[in-house]
């Protein structure tokens, strides 16, 4: 996966980016490679704690500027279903 850069308050983010980003910060933490996570599969599958999971939603906080449920990764257990409940709280382009 090509890495994109993600910066505080980037309002123009598509969703693509994201994904990536989001999914490179996940393998991060459970030491895997981005490729082998899917977008769509749990992450608890893949051994994502909840330790790890609190520490992603302050790192997509502050990265992104954007105010999220700590349970976020709970009720959207995927990269695809944070990647639609982030895009919904950014900002829109002007």
């Amino acid at each position: 996966m090509s890495s994109f850069a993600v910066e505080k308050s980037t309002p123009n983010l598509s969703a693509e980016e994201l994904s990536v980003w989001l999914t490179e910060r996940i393998a991060a933490h459970l030491e895997m490679p981005a490729d082998d996570i899917r977008p769509d599969e749990p992450l608890g599958a893949y051994g994502l704690d909840s330790i790890y999971a609190l520490t992603v939603v302050a790192e997509i906080e502050d990265h992104l500027g954007v105010t999220l449920e700590p349970t976020v990764m709970w009720d959207e257990p995927t990269v695809a279903g944070l990647v639609d409940v982030i895009s919904a709280e950014l900002p829109l382009a002007a």
